[in-house]
């Protein structure tokens, strides 16, 4: 299961936000379910990738945090030598949950 120690250690103070978009940021997309989230594109990119921190939450258990993100997207075509398709981004956007265990760091993240 993902962790994101560091943002819990940085939790309460100044550096919680940058430290929690720099967590987000080095995700791979195995780990950020952006390809779940597409509306325009079949397959995501972290082309464009930028994380906004909407709200955040502490619980007796858990950190909320609610994120928005901004990324990319592109319809795939066939990959022939003839293919007119360009590969264009699409913009994308989709707000998450993540859900901070405060003894373990392990996270849950729901698209909202």
């Amino acid at each position: 299961m993902l962790q994101l120690t560091k943002s819990l250690q940085a939790w309460n103070s100044a550096e919680f936000k940058s430290t929690f978009i720099r967590q987000l940021s080095q995700l791979s997309l195995d780990e950020l379910p952006l390809q779940q989230a597409l509306l325009l594109g079949s397959y995501a990119t972290k082309d464009n990738l930028k994380i906004i921190v909407n709200s955040m939450t502490e619980q007796q258990d858990s950190l909320l945090i609610t994120a928005g993100i901004f990324y990319s997207s592109i319809i795939a075509g066939c990959n022939c030598s003839d293919d007119p398709t360009p590969v264009d981004p699409n913009s994308e956007y989709c707000e998450m949950l993540f859900t901070i265990n405060k003894l373990t760091a392990e996270t849950d993240i729901k698209i909202i």
